[in-house]
């Protein structure tokens, strides 16, 4: 059998599929039979069962390191998921585990899901009608636009993920954008070359948000999932003119996922701001990141329901801070409608003190986007006169 440890250890491990190795991690780092298959002895199948019956750790890691300014997001999930499945020593069929044998969640996994649901915020915003359908408080990618113009949200994207020469090519080739950044605003070059602008000039940045993998409270276990293709011969032909026919035998290939998550448990999702994070990257990095978790979820198979994730609180009673306005209907009416009547500034005042809160930070960058457009002029000359607000919301924000 090829693998790759000394017979003595293989002999105290029980021989066969080890059942003397109770480490999940080190079964399946070290003593996996890559070769595996489903003429082998012990088969692949029989490998992966063998893997899944492994328990992790009772040690659950903590996260009392962390910096103060980290920002945990909290959600369960709530189907199979399968991430890494193409980085193990079983050829594409593998799950990523921490030392402790917990199913982890990598960071980069992470960080393009929060990404993938800021661009198409702003894809679907930049084709949007003027004056929405009946359906559009439907439409999830709404409470991602955060208030600013669509150059402010590209270049708030780009700020957060970072950026390469790359991204910032305009144009198509056979029909395909050229970057993700041309796709999010659908071509529109003016918008690239306004939020370009906004940003530094390097050629190249990091981004200012790091997303660190995400860790189960408890254990959620693994399963074992297969699919079945069933014209394999049809797949693997060169042959342009081969017809895929139904005498073919289907092959199943077996994988290990992690399990849905059970009432009460979650996963740990840590968001930390870097040194040259901008007011509000964290929050609209948080935003992103929940919505694409609900949206799109993670990991592989996703269009069949895999991967997918729900919102929840930390312990069981703890509400989420949603902050001082429900919705935009309600902040419109507190803020936005007050701003050309001074005979409600009494009203304005209390409700401006709520946006020095942190909860409030997603309404705050709203107020200020609306504030820097040509038409507010006469306001921010009557704001500018009142002690009560604060005269730097009122500046554009310097490169």
């Amino acid at each position: 059998m090829p693998i790759h440890a000394p017979p003595e250890t293989l002999t105290a491990l029980g021989g066969g599929l080890l059942p003397q190795c109770h480490s999940r991690s080190l079964f399946q780092e070290r003593f996996a039979d890559p070769q595996a298959t489903d003429k082998t002895h012990p088969t692949r199948k029989e490998w992966f069962n063998a893997f899944i019956t492994k328990h992790a750790s009772d040690q659950i890691p903590m996260l009392d390191w962390l910096p103060e300014s980290t920002e945990n997001l909290h959600a369960r999930l709530m189907s199979r998921l399968m991430v890494n499945l193409a980085g193990g020593v079983m050829e594409n069929a593998n799950v990523s585990l921490d030392r402790y044998g917990l199913p982890l969640i990598p960071g980069t996994a992470i960080k393009g899901c929060a990404r993938r649901m800021a661009l198409q915020a702003l894809h679907d915003w930049m084709g949007a009608p003027a004056s929405p359908g009946p359906y559009a408080e439907d439409d999830p990618t709404i409470p991602c636009r955060t208030g600013h113009t669509p150059a402010e949200m590209l270049a708030t994207i780009a700020r957060i993920f970072g950026w390469t020469p790359d991204d910032w090519r305009t144009g198509k080739k056979k029909d395909l954008y050229l970057s993700d950044f041309d796709w999010a605003v659908q071509g529109d070059e003016a918008v690239m070359k306004e939020a370009r602008a906004l940003l530094p000039i390097h050629p190249t940045f990091a981004g200012t948000i790091a997303f660190l993998s995400a860790s189960p409270n408890h254990d959620p276990k693994l399963e074992l999932d297969v699919v079945t293709p069933h014209h394999c011969a049809y797949y693997e032909s060169a042959d342009p003119h081969k017809i895929a026919t139904d005498t073919e035998d289907p092959v199943p290939v077996y994988f290990p996922a992690v399990a849905r998550q059970s009432e009460g448990d979650y996963f740990t999702f840590p968001l930390i701001p870097l040194r040259l994070a901008a007011d509000g990257d964290l929050y609209h990095s948080k935003n992103w990141l929940a919505h694409g978790l609900e949206t799109f979820g993670l990991g592989a198979k996703t269009n069949a329901g895999y991967g997918w994730f729900e919102m929840r609180q930390t312990n069981p009673g703890e509400q989420i801070d949603l902050g001082d306005f429900a919705n935009e209907t309600i902040f419109q009416n507190a803020i936005i409608n007050r701003l050309n009547k001074p005979q409600e500034y009494q009203s304005l005042q209390i409700e401006i003190e709520k946006l020095k809160l942190q909860k409030n930070i997603k309404w705050l960058e709203q107020l200020k986007s609306t504030l820097l457009k040509d038409e507010m002029k006469p306001v921010r000359k009557q704001l500018r006169s009142k002690d009560w607000f604060p005269n730097e919301w009122l500046e554009r924000p310097q490169n």
